[in-house]
């Protein structure tokens, strides 16, 4: 809205500039004959030289005012509204990706490593077999539909087979 308002300003100055310029070349032209004025090429050239100039520098100006103004107006009313993402802010939304994946996997750790497939899995299918004496839960991966066991309950279980072990002998 600011450049609007600033290419508005232009404008106007540059209209009230060519109207005092014009009024001068008006006093100029015809009031000063009557108090004596004598004409010379030698001031009115340079006279009509910088008076053309001074309105062609001040009609780009209300051009270039112009144009800016709607190409403002073009830009916000002629094309729809689509967001544009600049190569920063796809960075910037990749590094919250990452993080925020890196967040999860401190939060939901691991705990089943596939020994057929060799995928993580955090949540495996949990069955009951009942091909044992007593029926017991076990844990299948859900890729390649075979049987995977907890680190956690590996280490459990080496450590409570060690203490068995341990008191089978004490008996």
């Amino acid at each position: 809205m600011i450049e609007v308002l600033l290419s508005i300003a232009a404008i106007v100055a540059a209209g009230s500039v060519a109207y005092l310029l014009l009024t001068i070349d008006t006093i100029v032209n015809y009031q000063l004959y009557q108090y004596g004025l004598q004409f010379s090429y030698d001031w009115a050239n340079p006279y009509w030289l910088f008076m053309r100039m001074s309105l062609a520098l001040l009609g780009i100006v209300a051009a270039t005012a112009s144009i800016n103004i709607a190409f403002i107006f073009w830009k916000k009313l002629g094309k729809p509204k689509v967001l544009e993402t600049t190569e920063k802010e796809i960075h910037l939304q990749q590094k919250e990706t990452r993080e925020e994946e890196g967040v999860q996997s401190e939060r939901v750790p691991s705990l089943f490593q596939c020994s057929s497939c060799g995928r993580s899995i955090t949540h495996p299918l949990r069955l009951l077999d009942f091909h044992s004496q007593k029926p017991e839960m076990i844990s299948i991966c859900p890729f390649c539909n075979t049987t995977v066991t907890p680190k956690m309950y590996v280490d459990n279980k080496q450590e409570a087979t060690a203490a068995e072990r341990e008191e089978v002998k004490t008996k």
